[in-house]
């Protein structure tokens, strides 16, 4: 029977893993002693360097103790979940190399290079929110300088800033005021609540116009990019437009708008409810979908639009941005590359021919882009960073 070091260094240098194996990792992480998996780093760190440095104690202990307690967090019935929860085994392999290359700045030694990535140049996830503010008399309010509290008074309506980030509207007014809420690239989700108790949560690249009261009659906001919206249940019927593509209907609902410029597509995805799907213009008639379903908006060559409804959707990855995961469900090289632009706030560039490869899982937001990077290139795939530009090479 094959050694239990060589299955582990032949699935650290696979894609993807089988589900045999992928119990198999589970279970070695889980069984394994420490003394084995410090045996293991030493010689991934003497492989890297091509020397026989010893691994500092002190790194070792440290990245023993991230890799125990992903395994301690990672439920055993997670099908869906295998890349982000088994990301501590490929993890281990990054973070060894990351610390080889610390150390040996410490040390004031050169290391050999390993690896196609630049570790001197990376970028870390967004730490803050850098959302804007547009008021209906033009005045902009920057939400990460703001502190919490009454940020302004829009008619009877206040504006103001929870001790979470929150932005909260509170009142009503006769007046028809429009706010914008504008989330640039590399910006955290922001959440709002406007007056009618209806809470958004806005991602990264994506705005929202909405008034800063609603009327009795109706309520309708526009959405650009991608949003996820919890509907308060009023009489009055709330209505998103959708970039220009369409307009969904609802009475209280829970569901996700996916619509950025960049994308061949617009998806709404419902979670809890019922809603109405309409094609612009509106005398198209409309199209309801249950929870579980996703509406696909579709224009052919002669810009005939049309709504195709997906059945039994994966949930979780359609909202998977709003809790704290890239999702790559079946995604594209671009695909993929347009999150990370979104998210790190970096230019894509590509070097040649645009490699055809699919991804799948999810993987969590809090890495800095190095670490993703690296597992992407899992999949036969290279890049490098280069100040605020993603270059990806042949």
């Amino acid at each position: 029977m094959e050694p239990s070091h060589e299955i582990l260094e032949r699935l650290l240098t696979k894609s993807t893993w089988t589900s045999e194996e992928q119990a198999w990792m589970l279970e070695y992480l889980q069984e394994t002693d420490q003394h084995a998996l410090r045996q293991l780093m030493q010689e991934k760190f003497e492989q890297d360097l091509a020397s026989p440095t010893q691994l500092p104690a002190t790194i070792s202990e440290r990245l023993l103790a991230q890799i125990h307690e992903q395994i301690n967090a990672t439920p055993v019935r997670a099908p869906k979940l295998y890349w982000k929860k088994w990301l501590a085994a490929a993890a281990m392999v990054i973070l060894v190399a990351a610390a080889a290359f610390l150390y040996l700045q410490s040390k004031q030694v050169t290391p050999v290079p390993v690896a196609k990535l630049t570790l001197k140049q990376d970028i870390a996830p967004p730490s803050t929110n850098t959302a804007i503010i547009t008021l209906g008399n033009g005045q902009q309010i920057i939400l990460d300088s703001a502190g919490k509290g009454l940020l302004a008074m829009e008619g009877n309506v206040q504006l103001s800033k929870t001790a979470d980030g929150s932005i909260v509207y509170q009142g009503s007014s006769d007046k028809y005021l429009v706010n914008t809420l504008n989330n640039p690239r590399g910006s955290k989700p922001i959440s709002l609540v406007l007056n009618d108790g209806s809470k958004v949560w806005l991602n990264s690249e994506s705005s929202l116009r909405y008034p800063v009261a609603f009327g009795a009659s109706e309520r309708q906001v526009e959405i650009t990019g991608e949003a996820y919206f919890e509907v308060a249940k009023k009489a009055a019927p709330f209505k998103v437009a959708v970039a220009g593509k369409g307009m969904v209907e609802v009475l209280g609902t829970h569901f996700n708008v996916n619509s950025y410029q960049d994308e061949t597509y617009t998806k709404v995805t419902l979670l809890e409810g019922s809603v109405k799907l309409y094609l612009q213009p509106n005398g198209n008639g409309a199209v309801a979908i249950k929870p579980g379903q996703q509406a696909i908006y579709l224009s052919d060559q002669q810009k005939q639009s049309s709504i195709q409804v997906k059945n039994d959707i994966d949930l979780s990855a359609v909202v998977a941005w709003k809790n704290g995961f890239f999702n790559f469900d079946h995604a594209d090289l671009k695909s993929v590359l347009r999150q990370l632009s979104r998210w790190y706030n970096v230019d894509v560039v590509y070097q040649g021919n645009i490699p055809k490869r699919v991804f799948g899982g999810e993987m969590q937001r809090d890495l800095n882009l190095s670490e993703v990077l690296k597992i992407l290139e899992k999949n036969n795939v290279h890049f490098k960073i280069e100040t605020d530009k993603l270059i990806v090479m042949p």
